[in-house]
Formats: structure tokens, sequence, C-alpha cells
């Protein structure tokens, strides 16, 4: 249990003592703490109710919890604010019960589906996949350590229009390849098409589709051709799928990025007629205007929710069919209690489609399945970033773009090469940097991507923290390298604010990887982490580790030391952000 349940269980306690209902009760951390380590504002909102004098109820509760040892000092300040001050006994006890629990908890394990990374075949990673493919990891990573068991699955724009799309542009292009003919039905094993070709298509088949509506047409049928099991146009269609693959999981490796599905929209295809068949036959699905559709609009909507298209006039299926037969084989092969979709928050109105559809087809209840949208990654004009040409940045040369200004705010030379080590440093700095970066942001606001400002080591920025943990590394390094035994059972001494404002610091960790997860909001673990790493540097700052005289105060420190660096390599693993070894100091 964390010590902010734990403190509230205290006042709880002491406000049904007094007859006063304990849902009143809020334990915060202070928002003074000269004055004490933690608040609670329940008085006054009794008074509120009882009509009574707030400070008459907070000095009762105060007459209660000043017999709880431990507290070493419960106060009433103001109209009735309830303030605390721990005991030094009390905080090292909950930093023993903390350390041996590894923070984690197995209570109330769900079964969780995290939809993220949502790339699209045959085009190349840029800026706009880099906010699903690191808030996702981060919700995934936060959610396994604190017990949950959870399957992460890339789901892959692999069956829409811009497969058909690049299908007939091949097919003008290339009319004698023997995907296009009737006859055949043994195709090439190997692709005509090198990732690089596909990449370089893709933007010239979509300047053609915007530009040519007969090409158009053409895409189109292209399209409800390969749903409908075009032989042809499924082998080249396969050959996009594994060449794509390849390179997209580069990609997502050089981010420290992983999935356990790599399955897209096209694995619900021999479903899909099913379910269509079956809805239809329930009258959930109606035909309008040669499409069949699901209404999911509602009366009290206070804007228009237009009816979810599960096929088109052409016999062609949308997003929005895939997508409820993705949730109809999710809850088949996994039951989930709750699927989770890390998409930008433009496609909104999407999932609420989606997920209307799916609970009005008795599928699964829509508050199992939520949206957990981001802002877009802009650049200094507040618009999008892009490349200094206008395009959009691959998410590779946004990677090489963080690395360039790693190494130049390091100071290496212009001539300098590389050591397979430094290159190691420079790489897992800019990742930092870069995931950091982005993690720090609220993720349902837009942000400015400033790489000269993201790979600084001042202020908060992953290089800083990478940093922090790096230095108390090296400390616990140089105490071996002394014959300092370090005992990890020591008993903590606070005979500096310092040392106390860390351990609170720590204290804190459970409850906010909680509501970071609940609140699919990583950059409430970022805060924390900057956090711990500016009380370690304050601690290291003020209270030497190495040079008292007093043995039982260095092991108290190394230990305090030994926690924070702990604390900081797990909150970092839950972002998917790596330490270095070691890290030459910026200038």
């Amino acid at each position: 249990m964390s010590l902010l349940k734990n403190l509230s269980l205290k006042f709880k306690d002491a406000f049904e003592q007094i007859g006063v209902d304990s849902s009143l009760v809020i334990v915060t951390t202070s928002d003074r703490p000269d004055l004490s380590d933690y608040q609670c504002n329940g008085a006054m909102k009794a008074a509120g109710i009882l009509k009574s004098n707030p400070r008459e109820i907070a000095g009762r509760i105060k007459t209660i919890l000043d017999n709880d040892i431990d507290f070493s000092e419960v106060r009433v300040d103001g109209p009735g604010f309830i303030n605390v001050r721990l005991s030094d006994k009390y905080i090292a006890s909950q930093l023993d019960g903390l350390n041996s629990k590894n923070i984690s908890s197995k209570e109330a394990q769900q079964e969780i589906i995290i939809d993220y990374g949502g790339p699209n075949v045959a085009k190349p990673l840029h800026v706009g996949h880099l906010r699903s493919a690191v808030i996702g990891e981060a919700i995934k990573r936060t959610a396994r350590y604190l017990g949950h068991n959870v399957i992460s699955d890339i789901h892959l724009g692999d069956w829409g229009t811009p497969m058909g799309m690049l299908i007939a542009e091949l097919q003008e292009r290339h009319p004698t390849w023997p995907y296009f003919s009737e006859d055949i039905t043994d195709f090439p094993k190997e692709s005509p098409l090198t990732v690089h070709d596909l990449m370089e298509l893709y933007p010239q088949a979509a300047t053609h589709f915007k530009e040519d509506i007969a090409f158009q047409e053409k895409a189109r049928k292209a399209t409800a051709d390969l749903q409908q099991g075009n032989i042809g146009y499924r082998a080249l269609w396969n050959h996009f799928i594994k060449t794509s693959i390849t390179e997209v999981k580069e990609d997502f490796a050089a981010l420290n990025v992983s999935f356990d599905l790599w399955l897209g929209e096209s694995d619900t295809n021999d479903s899909v007629e099913p379910m269509i068949k079956e809805l239809t036959k329930r009258g959930i699905a109606t035909k309008s205007q040669g499409a069949v559709v699901i209404n999911v609009a509602d009366s009290e909507d206070s804007y228009e929710v237009p009816p979810l298209i599960l096929m088109k006039q052409d016999g062609g299926i949308m997003y929005g069919t895939t997508d409820l037969a993705t949730i109809i084989q999710r809850i088949k092969d996994y039951k989930p209690d709750h699927i989770i979709y890390v998409v930008d928050q433009r496609q909104s109105l999407h999932f609420t489609q989606v997920f209307r559809a799916a609970e009005k087809s008795g599928y699964i209840d829509s508050d199992r399945l939520e949206h957990a949208g981001f802002g877009t990654v802009n650049g200094p004009n507040g618009k999008p970033f892009k490349t200094r040409e206008g395009g959009i940045m691959r998410l590779r040369d946004l990677i090489e773009l963080a690395k360039t200004e790693v190494i130049k705010t390091i100071g290496f030379p212009d001539d300098h090469e590389l050591t397979d080590d430094e290159a190691e440093m420079v790489n897992k700095i800019a990742i930092a940097a870069i995931k950091f970066g982005d993690l720090s942001s609220n993720r349902q606001s837009d942000y400015i991507f400033q790489p000269t400002e993201f790979v600084k080591m001042e202020g908060k920025t992953g290089p800083y923290i990478q940093y922090a943990a790096v230095r108390i590394k090296s400390v616990l390094e140089k105490a071996k390298d002394q014959d300092i035994e370090y005992n990890d059972k020591a008993e903590l001494i606070f005979n500096e604010p310092a040392e106390r404002a860390l351990a609170l610091k720590l204290l804190e960790f459970p409850t906010v990887l909680q509501n970071s997860f609940e609140a699919r909001m990583p950059h409430i673990a970022c805060e924390h982490v900057f956090s711990v790493a500016q009380a370690f540097s304050s601690f290291y700052q003020s209270c030497p580790i190495l040079t008292p005289l007093d043995s039982s105060l260095i092991q108290s420190r190394l230990r305090l030391s030994s926690m924070a660096f702990k604390q900081i390599e797990v909150a970092l693993d839950n972002l998917g952000i790596e330490i270095p070894n070691k890290m030459l100091r910026f200038e």
C-alpha cells in the first residue's frame, strides 16, 4: 500500500471517530513543505455540510492524530487546514516496505490490449508516428510493472484504399507483370520492389490519386478486388507487407519500442463478411444509399455523429469495418477487460462511432474501450514538424538529427570518429532526448519539438535524468573501490533536510505510477523522475556520501543513493529510456 493510502486511512479513521463522513478526506502532498509533509482540507468541507466551525472540527481531528506515533507534528493552520509532519522512523519504515515490494502490485490484475504504433504498409515511419509509439510503449510498460497482463498490437494499416492505390499505380507502369494477368496463378517469391522503391512509389501514387478522377476509380476497384480475393493482387500485396515490416521493425527498435502482435486490418478479412451478414440479420446494420451502415447517433449528442459505414456501394470495406471486426477478434482470442487505442486525438469521432457500434452490437460495453488521444508534434512555427524543405520528416532522420545535436553539445571535434562505446552513449542520449521531450508533455496537448533544448543536461530533459543516474552509479562504484561494504538494510538517518526531502520524494512513486497509468498520462511519471533527480542533486550537494566520519551515516546515505538510482532506473525503463554506462560531461 502506498504512503498516501496509509495516510488517507489514518485521516479517514479520525474523521469517522468524530462522526464525520470520511469520504470528505483527501490527503495531498503539502504545498508548503517548510510547514508540513502532507495536508488535509477535509475539515473545511465537513464544516460547510455540518454548518460548523472548520477550525473546531480540525482541532478534534488533531487531538486524535496527536496520539499517532507516526506523526512528529500535527497542526491546524489558517481557517482549518490540517498539516502533518511524519516521524523519521515512519519515513524509514515506509521506505523499507517500498524497497521490499519493488513498488509493483498484483492487485486488481487486468487483461489489457493496447493498440498503438499503427503504421501504414509501404510508407516510411515519420514524425507523425512518434507519439503513438512512445506513449503507447510507456503505458504498456507501466501497466506491466503494476502487474497487469498486457498485449501490445501494432495494428498495421494494410487493407484500405492505399493498397489499391499502389496496385493500380503499378498496373499502369508495369502492365505485363504476372500479378495483373488473369491466366497466371504462380507468382515470384521475391518482391519486385525494394523498401526504397515502395517509399518512392507511395507519394507518387497518392499524388496521382488526388489529381486523376479516373485513377481514383481504378484504385478503388483494385482495393475491392484485393479484399475480395484477387490472387495476383494478393501476391503483390504480400510483397508490400513483408518488405515494409522489415523496415518498420528496425525503426521502432531504434526507439526501444516493441510489439507482441504484428496484426493488421487484413487479419480480420475472413470474419468481415460473416459479421456484416449477422449484424444485418439482427437489424443492427441497415442499407443506406447502397451502403451497409450502423446508426450510432444518440439523441443527447451535442454534435453530429454519422453512421458507421461497414460496406461501401462498391463492396469495399472501411477502416471502421476492420476496427469493429478486430474488436470481435480480440474479445474471442484474449477476453480483455480493457482495450486502449493510442491514436491521434483527431480520430476521436471515428472511435466514437466504432465504440458505439461495438456496444450496440452487443460485443462489449463501450466503457471497456478507450481512445487515449494525443496532440501533434510541431515545429517552432507551431505547425506540424517538417524538414527544412517542407516535407514530413522521417522518423530515422529525426533520430539522426537528435544524435547530431548530442554530438555537437558534447563538443566532439568535427573530425572525431566515435568509438563503439561513444556511439552507443550518443544513441541512448538522443533517444532519451526525443522520448522524454515527447512524454514530458501532456499527451493531449501539442508540443514543439526542440532538439537543441531536448539534449541539454540541465532542466527537465532526458539527458539530465540520465546524468543523475550515472552520477549515482558512480558514487556506488566509488564506494566499492574504497572497500566500503554497502548494507542494503542499513538504518536510514535523516540529519539533513535534503536527506528527508529525497526520502519523501521516493515515497511518492507508487501513487505516481498508479496515477500515471490510470490517466494514461506518462508526463506524470516524467515529472516525478525529474523531481527525484533534482532531490538527489540537492542531497548530493549538501550531504557528503563517502566522507563522513560516522560509518552509520555513510551506510545510510549509500542506501538512500541506491534507492534513488533504482527508482530512476525503473521510472526510465517504464518510459522506454535506457541509462548509458557513462556520460561525458556536457559543456
